[in-house]
Formats: structure tokens, C-alpha cells, sequence
């Protein structure tokens, strides 16, 4: 999948997240619950470092694996693609 289709995918979901889009136009899947530590820790990065690649807050990412805090529809979304496209993500951020 190309850094664009990603990006669009991306704008998309948040836009869904936000009721702009009706529920019924898509069929995506966006758990209700997200293993952030996980996916972080398949990346081999620190939290600081995670954080720094992926736009991510360290305070918030930090209450994410924690448990303090669920992140929400939004971010979760952005974790899937996390997840199955690190490498991808991480491109397209860096120009």
C-alpha cells in the first residue's frame, strides 16, 4: 500500500471517528480496545522513541500503556495501521 493511499485511509477513518462520513458508507474495523505496548514494543523502539517517529505525545502514549488512559477511535485507527505499516508510516511522516 503507497504512503498516499495510507494518508487518505488515514483522513478517511478520522473523518468516520468524527461522524462526517455515514457509518454506513465504510466497513472498517477499529477495536474497541488496543494493546499500545504491544505494538510498540514489535517496533523495537523506546517509548521516546516511538513517540518522536510516529507524532505521538510521550505523556500519552505513556498513559496508553499504562492503562490510565484508552486512546480514542482516532488514534486507535492510527495504531492498526501502526502495526501492519511501521515502516510505511514512518516514511511518509519524514517527508
Amino acid at each position: 500500500m503507497s504512503g498516499k493511499r495510507i494518508i487518505e485511509s488515514m483522513k478517511e477513518a478520522i473523518a468516520l471517528s468524527r461522524g462526517e462520513i455515514p457509518e454506513g458508507a465504510y466497513k472498517i474495523h477499529i477495536p474497541e480496545k488496543i494493546d499500545v505496548k504491544a505494538i510498540r514494543e514489535r517496533t523495537g523502539l523506546s517509548q521516546a522513541s516511538f513517540a518522536c517517529r510516529f507524532g505521538l505525545s510521550l505523556y500519552t502514549l505513556r498513559n496508553w500503556e499504562q492503562g490510565k488512559r484508552q486512546p480514542d477511535p482516532a488514534a486507535r485507527a492510527y495504531l492498526k495501521v501502526i502495526e501492519k505499516a511501521p515502516d510505511v508510516i514512518a516514511k511518509v511522516l519524514i517527508g
